[in-house]
């Protein structure tokens, strides 16, 4: 089955968010509204992309790190599916926000961004029922000091993979990168600036697509 591709949509703007969304959304899955968005517009911004793309997943990139019940809830009772929280933070706020998406039936995924092992964080919050992880490759580390798609990250995605856990990717995901990945399991692929820095996203998010459809036959 080919992974789900989402969205990721980091402008500041909500009518930037919604034209994107609008553009896209024939091709993608899941409709991320991405940390700066929330941060910038409000939660409301998760209600307006459900009401709008009922039949697509809508994810609200939390990356909550303390009161992880609390920003959980408010993102699902805006009707976010997927809500996000960081593998960095307290084992306890981990535990909470999946604990609220167990009780609403929906899906908490941790981003894997800073932990410095991956995998073992990973083997420690599947004990708490996470079953979706994101590998995400910093943008920050890859505009200061080039850190790249690799052997060693694409080894590590392999590894999550193998623990039984849905995988997502994430981080200068493009054309060129998504077939170092072609030989995984993949849950989803994240792509922000592959779209939405493009002179035509929905060009851009259409050959994503048919790539993705191509590898994952």
């Amino acid at each position: 089955m080919a992974p789900k591709i989402q969205l990721a949509m980091d402008t500041l703007n909500r009518d930037q968010a919604l034209w994107l969304a609008q553009q896209c959304s024939p091709f993608v899955d899941i409709l991320e509204a991405g940390t700066p968005l929330i941060k910038s517009v409000g939660i409301g911004i998760v209600k307006t992309l459900k009401k709008l793309y009922p039949d697509k997943l809508i994810l609200a990139d939390l990356k909550s790190s303390d009161v992880g019940a609390y920003e959980a809830n408010m993102a699902f009772e805006a009707g976010a599916d997927v809500v996000t929280t960081q593998g960095i933070t307290t084992y306890a706020t981990i535990c909470e926000v999946q604990r609220q998406a167990d009780q609403w039936k929906r899906r908490a995924e941790v981003d894997m961004t800073g932990v410095f092992d991956p995998v073992k964080r990973a083997e420690e919050i599947k004990k708490a029922n996470v079953s979706l992880v994101l590998y995400h490759r910093s943008i920050d580390e890859e505009t200061t000091i080039g850190v790249r798609w690799d052997e060693k990250a694409c080894r590590t995605v392999g590894q999550l993979a193998d623990l039984g856990m849905d995988v997502a990717i994430a981080g200068g995901v493009n054309l060129d990168v998504i077939p170092l990945l072609e030989n995984f399991n993949l849950y989803g692929i994240v792509v922000g600036r592959g779209i939405t820095a493009q002179a035509d996203p929905a060009k851009a998010a259409r050959e994503i697509h048919e790539l993705v459809h191509r590898i994952w036959k």
